[in-house]
């Protein structure tokens, strides 16, 4: 049934300043929409090369810019929709390219804020991870996250309603979106196989090799028998809810026999995005709303924040553990009192010289005695005693460093 709304007539002065740059924007594309001024037809709504459902075409909104000679011509809006259904129009936007497009931004904010905190998410991992390398902590989870959030940031810039409205290459762009949604998964899979115990990381294992599958198989259709990626979506759906119970499943099963927190974690992190996960597909299956993608993206944003969070508690601590080995190492290999190196670092020492891992020549060895230490710790008292030590040992620090200083002035002498 086509429902034709005369819903404005426009009486214009050809050539008038107020026809120039005017431009409307109309809801788009659940009912086919055609756009008329008197017979002319200025819009008709038409999928590219990458057919879109009901809920895709909701996103969109169709920019028509008025012509300058019209007249006294009405103004009609043609919808497309079966019979006895409900129709849902929205009130047309009028105004200059510039208003209408901050009027398309201001709709999509919410999606926008979403995409700006994947991204900055991901850059942050991307930083924690380098530096926690050069600390050598080499913790990938964080590889995991960063992967997953530009994923997750391509299928929503490249399935966004602005995209599709004002991206030249859309087609492109929704077959890329399409892909980045079927594999994003992966990494968040490596992620929860790199927590799990090794008895049960073939199960992680498992479901990357579905998607891969997936995503391959989905492909062939498509290039090969043109099966529309949308007539498709159902199997990636049904796989993103049954990998998502099986992780939950899975990890609940390892914290009952670890108690770990980090598993724990984790655990409730997926739960989140269980739950933003069925929200989001009854919204978009049953009844059929465009911004369930909204649900789902502020889901995958806090299942995110949950675990980083998790992750930069657990670095922070191996860090801490780390230096605290370190001062302990230096302790061991110090004389706390003079701050010179001790026996055992001594002992070290040589045997790096005697394994060849240290080259030396014209090497001397000097033993150094303090005579009568004995004798001023009885009568001068142990005080006494240990600062003789720390002046004795001063005294060799500073002929060290006047040795040093002129085998470096013989040469720069000899480069001269």
């Amino acid at each position: 049934m086509t429902l034709l709304l005369i819903f404005v007539r426009i009486l214009y002065q050809p050539g008038t300043e107020s026809e120039r740059g005017e431009l409307y924007t109309f809801s788009n594309g659940w009912y086919q929409l055609e756009v008329c001024i008197g017979d002319r037809l200025l819009y008709q709504y038409k999928d590219n090369r990458f057919e879109k459902n009901r809920q895709m075409k909701g996103k969109i909104w169709a920019d028509i810019s008025l012509l300058e000679k019209i007249g006294q011509e009405v103004l009609s809006i043609s919808y497309e929709t079966k019979k006895n259904a409900r129709l849902y129009v929205y009130a047309p936007m009028i105004g200059e390219f510039c208003f209408i497009f901050r009027q398309h931004l201001l709709g999509s904010f919410f999606s926008i804020l979403m995409i700006l905190g994947m991204t900055g998410l991901g850059l942050v991992s991307v930083i924690v991870f380098l530096y926690t390398r050069h600390r050598q902590i080499v913790e990938k989870k964080f590889l995991n996250v960063a992967l997953f959030l530009i994923l997750c940031s391509l299928w929503c810039i490249f399935d966004s309603g602005i995209y599709q409205m004002y991206g030249s290459q859309n087609a492109a762009g929704t077959l890329i979106s399409f892909y980045a949604f079927m594999t994003m998964p992966v990494p968040m899979l490596l992620f929860v196989q790199n927590t799990v115990s090794e008895s049960v990381r073939w199960i992680p294992q498992v479901w990357i090799f579905l998607l891969y599958a997936n995503a391959v198989l989905q492909g062939f259709l498509y290039f090969l028998f043109r099966i529309p990626f949308i007539d498709m979506l159902f199997i990636t759906h049904l796989l993103l809810f049954t990998g998502v119970v099986s992780m939950i499943l899975l990890l609940w099963k390892e914290y009952r026999k670890t108690q770990e927190k980090e598993v724990n974690l984790c655990l409730k992190a997926f739960g989140v995005l269980g739950i933003s996960g069925v929200i989001a597909l009854v919204l978009y299956w049953v009844l059929s709303i465009y911004w369930y993608e909204s649900i789902f993206q502020f889901g995958i944003l806090l299942y995110i924040a949950v675990l980083f969070w998790g992750l930069l508690c657990k670095v922070s601590n191996n860090i801490q553990f780390c230096l605290e080995q370190e001062i302990y190492r230096r302790m061991s290999l110090e004389d706390r009192m003079t701050d010179m190196k001790n026996r055992k670092s001594f002992e070290m020492y040589i045997e790096e010289i005697q394994e060849g891992a240290i080259l030396l020549e014209n090497v001397l060895l000097l033993f150094v005695k303090i005579a009568e230490l004995k004798k001023i710790n009885d009568i001068s008292g142990r005080q006494m005693g240990d600062e003789t030590v720390i002046r004795t040992a001063r005294s060799i620090q500073s002929a060290e460093r006047s040795v040093l200083e002129q085998q470096a002035d013989d040469m720069l002498c000899s480069n001269k």
